[in-house]
């Protein structure tokens, strides 16, 4: 039987912050600036079926997604998301 609604992995507060600090790391950002993290399953064929999207609220905003649950978010893929150019 297929799942629809697979569970998404539990996400601690200390995982989140961290992830958070090594935003305000890389990008070099105040840390009152709004950093909000959603866990969204990806039904694209070509990406894995969980992705997680970043919100900075920063002037100008930005997006950021990485193709893991925030869990899975290493130190090395905040940096490689950051380096990667958004699209016009």
């Amino acid at each position: 039987m297929i799942d629809l609604f697979p569970r998404k992995p539990a996400v601690t507060t200390e995982q989140l912050q961290q992830v958070k600090d090594w935003l305000y790391e890389v990008l070099q950002i105040n840390r009152h600036t709004i950093i909000s993290m959603s866990q969204l399953q990806c039904t694209d064929p070509n990406c894995p079926p969980l992705q997680t999207a970043i919100a900075i609220m920063s002037i100008p905003h930005r997006v950021i997604r990485i193709h893991k649950a925030i869990s899975d978010i290493t130190y090395a893929d905040v940096v490689q998301a950051i380096a990667i150019k958004p699209k016009d």
